[in-house]
């Protein structure tokens, strides 16, 4: 019961949220519904891991800031499984 809920929520989600978009990529991340919550904002719906970034300003003001989201990067360090001593 608990899970036909949840896709049922999850379902009406995907087709009312807001649209995200990748911060530096710019490609669709998927639709969210984004609740601010006791300092703290929720994301619901959202199938990725995503981290959260404040976009440049043309102009600095540091009382009004815009908040984006972006996924992970990619590891960039080498494989350590075939190190030979």
């Amino acid at each position: 019961m608990k899970m036909l809920l949840r896709s049922i929520g999850l379902a009406i989600v995907h087709r009312i949220g807001m649209k995200i978009h990748d911060a530096e990529s710019g490609r669709p991340l998927g639709r969210v519904l984004l609740i601010p919550w006791g300092g703290k904002i929720r994301v619901i719906g959202l199938q990725l891991n995503v981290r959260p970034v404040f976009l440049s300003q043309p102009r600095l003001t540091y009382w009004k800031q815009e908040l984006g989201f972006t996924t992970h990067p990619a590891p960039d360090y080498p494989s350590l499984g075939g190190t030979e001593p």
